[in-house]
């Protein structure tokens, strides 16, 4: 089940993460942001409406702290992988964001003692050599012995640890209040943290001149929410350690889509960067 549903996960976030660089290079990465999570939100809501036993606040309660957190973290992920998007390659920003899962395993060992075999452990070698191969400008490392960051590559990271500390929480939280309610709660609250945001710094919700791409939101909202579903659906019943790194692999989709479409090219270096990369998301899952 674990896998089955990580490779579901994969689907969605990779596609929803390419649709997402479409909108956030026309209308920003702030109300990208509040508008897929506002389709996604109402996704979750028509579910809800359905099932209506779905949704116990009692159970809820004692949680809120955690997913507040989650949410924050979520934010946090979300609006600098975005950012990262809207000026760096699709191609070089999705696989450091991808690479959460380093972080969500780690955690998992540390703090629920879940056990890594000899692959997982060459597996995470692997992501931080592609990691770094990806991210620095060797020739100016070798050239000038200066170190710099590659455009979009310092939001990659941020999201990578954000991405990893939130979905690590969500792990314990969805084992105990099951696959819908986690996604479907601190969806809200970070609509509540985005509303909030946009309110005081008196942004305006609506693009005031790019033609609003609401398909491509709604599209991003469906397939993100979709995403999350699956994905607490798997760690409600298998190992975090298992489901995450398969899920993290919608870099794959999210590059395909980006060469064929936005017809991006991947330098050498960057290729075996990010193919190190891929090998070591696919290793640590077996």
């Amino acid at each position: 089940m674990g896998i089955i549903t990580g490779f579901f996960t994969m689907f969605f976030w990779g596609v929803a993460i390419f649709l997402a660089a479409l909108a956030s290079r026309k209308i920003g990465n702030i109300l990208t942001l509040f508008w897929m999570q506002l389709f996604g939100f109402l996704v979750g809501t028509a579910y809800f409406l359905f099932n209506p036993n779905s949704l116990s606040l009692s159970s809820v309660v004692q949680f809120v702290p955690v997913l507040f957190f989650i949410a924050l973290f979520q934010v946090m992920a979300y609006l600098a992988f975005y950012k990262g998007l809207e000026k760096g390659q699709v191609s070089l920003v999705s696989p450091l964001g991808a690479s959460w899962s380093l972080i969500t395993v780690v955690l998992s060992v540390i703090f629920l003692r879940e056990a890594l075999k000899t692959n997982q452990l060459l597996a995470i070698l692997l992501i931080a050599c592609g990691i770094l191969i990806v991210s620095v400008n060797l020739k100016d490392l070798i050239k000038n012995r200066s170190v710099r960051l590659l455009t979009g590559v310092k939001e990659g990271v941020i999201s990578m640890f954000g991405w990893g500390i939130s979905l690590f929480l969500l792990i314990s939280v969805s084992k105990e209040l099951g696959w819908f309610l986690p996604a479907f709660v601190f969806r809200f609250l970070i609509l509540v943290l985005l509303i909030t945001y946009i309110f005081y710094s008196k942004k305006s919700f609506l693009p005031k001149s790019d033609k609003f791409p609401w398909i491509t939101l709604l599209l991003i909202g469906l397939f993100d929410m979709l995403a999350f579903f699956t994905y607490s659906l798997g760690v409600s019943g298998a190992y975090g350690s298992i489901v995450a790194p398969i899920s993290s692999a919608n870099t794959l989709v999210t590059i395909v889509l980006s060469v064929i479409f936005l017809k991006e090219r991947v330098k050498p270096r960057q290729t075996i960067g990010i193919g190190a990369i891929l090998c070591g998301l696919i290793l640590i899952s077996l």
